[in-house]
């Protein structure tokens, strides 16, 4: 079991900030994460977990392949990731072969029992 914080850094900082992620601890506490500030976390996290490579930005394309293999509208894809344009949102979406196979066979199938 982990060892219980000396102070709750689990919860969102008090903040006058808006910015969705802010600073958990030390001397910046509750100001807005800044691009090398989530990288710094996301480093730490890695290394303490042994895994080689990966980068925060590998979330946003995990995220929109794993709404896309749930079967999500693109147009919904879109908003939840905050692009402007269906395009990027696409660019975002890694479909593994066996899943486009699978939906071109499901595809053929309805197809075939259309009156």
């Amino acid at each position: 079991m982990w060892p219980a914080p000396s102070r709750p850094t689990a919860e969102r900082p008090q903040t006058d900030t808006t910015t969705l992620f802010v600073v958990a601890k030390g001397p910046n506490r509750g100001r807005p994460l800044s691009a090398a500030g989530l990288r710094t976390v996301f480093r730490y996290h890695r290394e303490r977990a042994v895994v080689p490579a990966g980068h925060p930005h590998a979330l946003r394309h995990s995220f929109g392949t794993a709404l896309a293999e749930a079967g999500v509208d693109l147009s919904v894809i879109q908003a939840l990731m905050g692009h402007d344009h269906v395009d990027s949102s696409a660019a975002y979406i890694h479909l593994a072969p066996s899943l486009l196979r699978e939906e071109f066979d499901a595809a053929r199938a309805r197809l075939r029992t259309r009156p």
